[in-house]
Order: C-alpha cells, then sequence, then structure tokens
C-alpha cells in the first residue's frame, strides 16, 4: 500500500501548484495566490493506494484548520478496522461504507470542540466499483464516455449547509449526509475529487463539468491535466485552496445496461 496525508496548515503552497502520487492516484494542491491575497490553506487530504483500490478523503476546512486536522486524526485512529475490511479477499462496498459513516458519526461529538467546520468526501473504489460518503460542498465526478454522452459527469450534489466540527450536520435531530455505491462502466473510468477552490474562481470556468472533463481526459495524462488546471486556478488569481485528487480505472467488466 502507498499512502500520501497532507494538510494545508503544515504545507499551504501560496507560491503555486504542487503535484504528488500514491500509486496510480495523482494529487493537486495549491493553496491560492499569495500575491492576490491568499495567506492560509485549509484543505487537506488522505489516500491509501493498494494493488487494487483506492480509499481517498478530501477536506475543504473553514474557520480554521483544526476541523480537517482532526478528521484526518480520525480515520488514522479508524485504519487498522477500515483496512481490514478493504484487504478482505472478497471486500464489501457496503461494510466499508458503513464502517466510514459509523467512524464519522462516533467522531462529531468529538470534533464540536474543535474551532470551525470542514466539508468531507470519502471515496472508495475496488474493482469495479465505487462508494462515497459526502458531507458538503465537495464534488465528486465519475468520467466515461457512455456516460458524458448522457451529460452525466458528477456523482455528487454540492450541498452547501452541511458540514462536520464546531457546527456539524452529522449531530442533527437526523444526521444529514450522502452516500452510495456505483458501479464503473466497462473501459477506462476516471474518478475525480475537488474542492471548491477549483470551482468558485474568476468566471468559474470548471463550475462547467464538461471543461473539467475535457480537461481530465486531454493527452497530458492524470497528472499533466492536474498540474494545467491548477496552474490555471493560480493564474486566474484564486485566493481559495483548490485540492484534486484523480485516478483511472480500466474496468474489464460490462457495466448494466437496461432491458428496453
Amino acid at each position: 500500500m502507498q499512502q500520501f496525508v497532507w494538510s494545508g496548515r503544515v504545507e499551504p503552497y501560496l507560491d503555486g501548484p504542487r503535484i504528488h502520487t500514491a500509486g496510480v492516484v495523482a494529487i493537486g494542491l495549491c493553496g491560492g495566490n499569495a500575491a492576490m491575497g491568499a495567506k492560509k490553506n485549509e484543505d487537506a487530504a488522505l489516500v491509501w493506494a493498494g494493488e487494487d483500490w483506492v480509499f481517498a478523503v478530501i477536506l475543504d476546512a473553514h474557520a480554521s484548520s483544526e476541523s480537517a486536522d482532526t478528521v484526518l486524526e480520525l480515520f488514522e485512529a479508524g485504519r487498522p478496522e477500515l483496512l481490514a475490511l478493504i484487504e478482505q479477499p472478497e471486500a464489501s462496498h457496503i461494510e466499508v461504507q458503513a464502517a466510514v459513516t459509523r467512524l464519522l458519526l462516533g467522531g462529531a461529538a468529538q470534533m464540536a470542540r474543535v474551532r470551525g467546520e470542514t466539508a468531507c468526501l470519502v471515496c472508495y473504489q475496488q474493482g469495479g466499483y465505487l462508494m462515497w460518503l459526502s458531507i458538503g460542498d465537495n464534488q465528486l465526478y465519475l468520467l466515461h464516455p457512455e456516460l458524458q454522452r448522457l451529460g452525466q459527469f458528477t456523482l455528487t450534489v454540492r450541498n452547501y449547509f452541511e458540514c462536520i466540527g464546531e457546527r456539524s450536520s452529522l449531530t442533527l435531530e437526523a444526521p444529514c449526509f450522502s452516500t452510495g455505491i456505483r458501479q464503473l462502466r466497462q473501459g477506462i473510468n476516471t474518478i475525480a475529487l475537488v474542492t471548491d477552490g477549483l470551482l468558485e474562481v474568476g468566471d468559474r470556468p470548471f463550475e462547467d463539468p464538461a471543461r473539467v472533463s475535457r480537461e481530465l481526459l486531454s493527452p497530458a495524462g492524470v497528472s499533466g491535466s492536474v498540474s494545467s488546471m491548477l496552474a490555471e486556478v493560480h493564474r486566474l488569481g484564486g485566493t481559495d485552496s483548490a485540492t484534486v485528487i484523480v485516478w483511472q480505472v480500466d474496468n474489464p467488466a460490462m457495466g448494466l445496461m437496461l432491458s428496453g
């Protein structure tokens, strides 16, 4: 297993984007353009990458980095249970989904003591399936030609009044978050997680999911495409942090087709 864990509090990258890798995963980090007034980076990211699976978390905090850093600590504490499930020969996406849900719900009360809140998007891909759990306004893309022809690019809706931390949608009378499991299509599937610093910059070119798709599927490859997108964010004078996690899966199995 290869891993990457990062907090913008420690390495803000205000002087331009950086690209890191963990296995097949490209991680792009951009703390905002300091010349335009960017002073901090409150994003965070975690990637565990095995031979045939990826577990990724992307975080976008507000008011301080405490909430994002505390979520990273939660996943580090829950790592033995999660890896025990993932490394089973027939790992169940539903079991991993349940374990992630328990971990975040169980930590929600503890997180009420931190300053500020964070959006949190968790993804687990193994074989031909992708599980996700989303709290807040991070965005998840699943890109494939069959889906694009139908105008389908994203798996999440950005929810602006969900978060975890000092104020939390997980401690409401009915905890509020979204989660799902999706079958990948046959062939190359591109999976991308992004924070809002990519989407809300300049005249917002990357709010168009078709534009994001064109960028990520360019001949530059995954790392080159992420680098190009974040360089554009920097050029446009973005002052918010932009974080991107991307990988591709070549799925040999035929996807489900409707009978009619």
